[in-house]
């Protein structure tokens, strides 16, 4: 694993010592068993495999997923009370760009019941919690075992919007607030689960780093990239100073 994964999973076991970390794997899952976990990973998509097998883990075994790119700040403990826990996946600039205000009604449903998402709000991914056998887990088992895999289709509808198109029955709303949902789950604002490294506030519990080795990038876009997260020029363009593992662990 690379030498930012390692800080991260050490957080794990300073901050929630007690508990027992488990490695879901093609050792500990057959990725042959769901047709869309197999059609993904014949393609090397794995982390769209993974947007199911995580699923799967908390319904069979109950627990806490974490991406392997998550930074954990304070212990999870207090939220066992809860048979599904999660966050607004909410990314402002996305949000903003693409209006998502014009998808929604006031209250935060969907004006259209039929669209499928909503730019840059969703249920982060990342990070859950949940009880085994939890309905709210078993119907998002349920979607991707009657879906094939499509890397267009897949690639532009992502797991945190298929989690809260789902979650909608349940009472959640396209919001970035504390939201306590049917079936004794409850959805956090996005700053108790830092969607990534520049939003992080005081109240985290947990940041999502986004290593984001899942994005496949060409040569052009890899410099991109560079450029847009080099400090030196980052902050000559007055840009938000972009964070490392070590900085965000302290």
């Amino acid at each position: 694993m690379p030498e930012d994964v390692l800080r991260c999973l050490q957080t794990w076991r300073d901050k929630m010592p007690d508990y027992e970390l488990v490695l879901w794997d093609k050792n500990k899952f057959d990725i042959n068993s769901v047709t869309f976990v197999r059609e993904a990973c014949a393609v090397k998509k794995w982390a769209f495999a993974a947007d199911y097998i995580r699923l799967y883990a908390l319904y069979t075994e109950g627990g806490l997923y974490l991406d392997t790119d998550v930074i954990v700040k304070k212990s999870f403990t207090e939220f066992l009370k809860y048979d599904f826990f999660s966050a607004v996946d909410y990314v402002p600039g996305l949000a903003e760009k693409y209006k998502a205000e014009v998808f929604l009604k006031p209250d935060g449903t969907l004006k259209d019941a039929a669209t499928l998402s909503v730019p840059g709000i969703g249920i982060n991914a990342a990070i859950l919690g949940g009880i085994a056998g939890h309905n709210y887990l078993k119907e998002c088992l349920l979607w991707y075992e009657t879906h094939h895999f499509d890397v267009y289709y897949n690639t532009k509808y992502l797991a945190p919007d298929i989690y809260a198109k789902i979650a909608l029955k349940y009472g959640f709303r396209y919001k970035d607030e504390l939201q306590y949902l049917d079936c004794n789950m409850v959805i956090f604002p996005s700053s108790v689960f830092a969607t990534n490294r520049l939003l992080v506030g005081k109240n985290a519990y947990a940041i999502h780093y986004t290593l984001g080795s899942w994005v496949e990038r060409n040569f052009w876009e890899k410099l991109l990239f560079k450029l847009t997260t080099n400090n030196f020029l980052r902050k000559i363009f007055g840009k938000k100073h972009y964070p490392s593992a070590k900085e965000l662990i302290g």
